[in-house]
Parts: structure tokens; C-alpha cells; sequence
């Protein structure tokens, strides 16, 4: 059992359950006495709990599913055996299987009946398995996990869009005192996870480019032929990961581009601070054919050009394309 469960699940179900387990310790030379409540050990040292007696005492207590995991976890050998000792400390187990000199064992088994117990707990851990599931996912959640490579977003440069970003060619800003940003519609960021997990030093590479429709086959030949103008390829840097303007504080206005402004409305809800400056800038030039490209990375910029699209391409593909240029 201990090889899917791990025990930590064991200190938790005794920590919320302790009071109606109904275990008793040997309080040095006085009765038993009743464990009323439990905690997690923060002292860093190596038991897992501390516990309470009715009388108000605090106790270790180490927890593991049978006696032998003491000994294989090396703490009969650890420098704080005496002071668990001393402490009138205690090991709780699942079922006891081995005798260890001086060290008393309480095992769960002697105030439940194993079906009493496996009623108990798995009843209990099935309430408990969606907070487990979100804890042990949530830290590689989009936004929540750190990397090291960047993320390369295609942003779609539309004639519209060109009007918003780039209206005298440097990326446009509605006050001088406002920071260089790009910003997102509530149906692109939902869409999207990349988006959703920007993060500083990722990329966001403008694409503006004649995007008349056709398959996949045309477009890709179009290119070989060298017939594919790249009116704009700009690559800005991201600074900050992207907020809600409408639940986090920006100081940008609501309504901030040219869209924005005519229509009356805030349109691009999310947004995400870039660098300034703009580390690669390129205009009026070729699309490159690069005979490395998968047909993934050839429909990403296919989608982003022809449909207006938010893609993803990896940092090699990156790399491989502005060799080129």
C-alpha cells in the first residue's frame, strides 16, 4: 500500500482523525492517556507529528505504515533519538511487525478491526483525492512552474491590428509615460495555454504578412517560390507575465488602443508588459523557406498569417527562421 500512498497521506488522516481513533500512550509513569489532537512537527527534526495528551502535554510522534520502515528510514540511527525519547515520544503504525528497544509503538489496528479501518479510510481519502490531485498538480499548472526555455508566441499583425501596434512603425503607446505592452481578447487567452503562461523572457514575435487563404500545400510552395511578403517580423521580449487589467491594478486605461478607443470598450482585457525595445525588427522582406519546418510549424504560421491566429513555435524553429533572414 505504501508503495501508491505515500505516508504522509497516514499523518494527515491522523491528524484530522485522532480524537475519534481512540489511542492511548504510556505517559512515562502515569496511566495511558488519550491522544486528543495532532499536528505536523515543524522543528526540523525527524519525527513527523507532535501530539497532544488529554492532559495537555505535547508529544513526539514519528508515523509510518509497518515498525521495519523506522529502522530502513535510518531513524533509530538519527542524533534526535534521544530527545524522541525523552520526549516520551511514540511511533504510530498501520501494523506493528517488528519489536524495537525502547521505543513505543501504538498500532492503529488496536483500536480498529482492518475493516473498520479500510471503511474509515478510504471514505476519507476519496474526500480528500481533489485536494490532493489539485496540490500535486497546481506546480506544473500553467503560470505556476518556472523554466528555462522561452515559449515563442505568433502574434497576428492584420491590417487592423498593424493600426493598433504599429500606427508610425515603433510599437505604439497611448501615453509616453505608459510601459511597451501587447494585449489579449478574453477568447484568445481562454483558448490558448501558452498564453495563459507567459512568462519573463519568453517571445512575442509580430508577424504581418499577405494573408490570402489557401491549403497548407499552396501556402508552403508560395513560399519556396519566394512569393510570400513579410510586410512586418518584430520581436519583442516579455517583461512581466500577463495580469487581467479588470481584476489587477495596470494604470492602463481600459480604453488603450485605436480599437478600444473608437469602439468605446475595452477589447483586449488581458495584458502583458514587453521590453521597450524590440530585439529583432525586420520589414519588407521574403518569408524564407526552411526545409527543416514540420507541417506543425509550417500551420502555425499558416494559422497565424492566413486566420488570425495566436501560435506557438519551439525555440529551434525560432532560431532556425531568423537565421535566415
Amino acid at each position: 500500500m505504501s508503495e501508491y500512498i505515500h505516508e504522509i497521506v497516514l499523518q494527515e488522516y491522523l491528524m484530522e482523525n485522532i480524537a475519534d481513533l481512540d489511542l492511548t500512550v504510556q505517559y512515562k509513569s502515569s496511566l495511558r492517556m488519550k491522544l486528543i489532537n495532532a499536528k505536523l512537527n515543524k522543528s526540523g527534526t525527524f519525527w513527523d507529528l507532535n501530539g497532544e495528551l488529554e492532559n495537555g502535554t505535547w508529544i513526539p510522534i514519528e508515523v509510518e505504515w509497518i515498525s521495519s520502515n523506522f529502522i530502513s528510514h535510518k531513524h533509530n540511527q538519527n542524533p534526535n533519538l534521544g530527545k524522541f525519547k525523552e520526549g516520551n515520544g511514540v511511533l504510530i503504525v498501520l501494523r506493528k511487525n517488528q519489536d524495537l528497544s525502547g521505543i513505543q509503538q501504538i498500532s492503529i489496528f488496536d483500536c480498529l478491526s482492518e475493516a473498520q479501518f479500510k471503511k474509515n479510510f478510504s471514505a476519507w481519502f476519496k474526500g480528500k483525492s481533489p485536494e490532493y490531485i489539485d496540490e500535486t498538480l497546481k506546480t506544473y499548472m500553467v503560470g505556476a512552474y518556472k523554466r528555462e526555455i522561452p515559449r515563442i508566441i505568433l502574434y497576428p499583425l492584420s491590417k487592423h491590428a498593424r493600426a493598433n501596434y504599429f500606427p508610425n512603425e515603433s510599437l505604439y503607446k497611448k501615453h509616453d509615460f505608459d510601459p511597451s505592452i501587447i494585449g489579449f481578447k478574453a477568447a484568445g487567452y481562454n483558448k490558448n495555454a501558452f498564453i495563459r503562461d507567459l512568462q519573463p523572457n519568453d517571445i512575442c514575435l509580430f508577424i504581418a504578412a499577405d494573408g490570402k487563404r489557401g491549403s497548407r500545400k499552396d501556402f508552403i510552395e508560395k513560399i519556396k517560390k519566394q512569393q510570400l511578403s513579410l510586410y512586418r517580423l518584430t520581436g519583442y521580449k516579455v517583461k512581466e507575465k500577463i495580469v487581467n487589467k479588470q481584476v489587477t491594478p495596470t494604470g492602463i486605461d481600459d480604453k488603450y488602443w485605436a480599437d478600444e478607443i473608437k469602439a468605446g470598450q475595452m477589447i483586449y482585457p488581458y495584458i502583458c508588459r514587453v521590453e521597450d525595445r524590440p530585439f529583432l525588427e525586420k520589414t519588407d522582406l521574403l518569408f524564407p523557406y526552411i526545409e527543416n519546418f514540420s507541417d506543425n510549424t509550417w500551420e502555425a504560421f499558416r494559422s497565424c498569417i492566413q486566420y488570425g491566429e495566436y501560435r506557438e513555435i519551439s525555440p529551434l524553429d525560432f532560431t532556425v527562421l531568423i537565421s535566415r533572414l
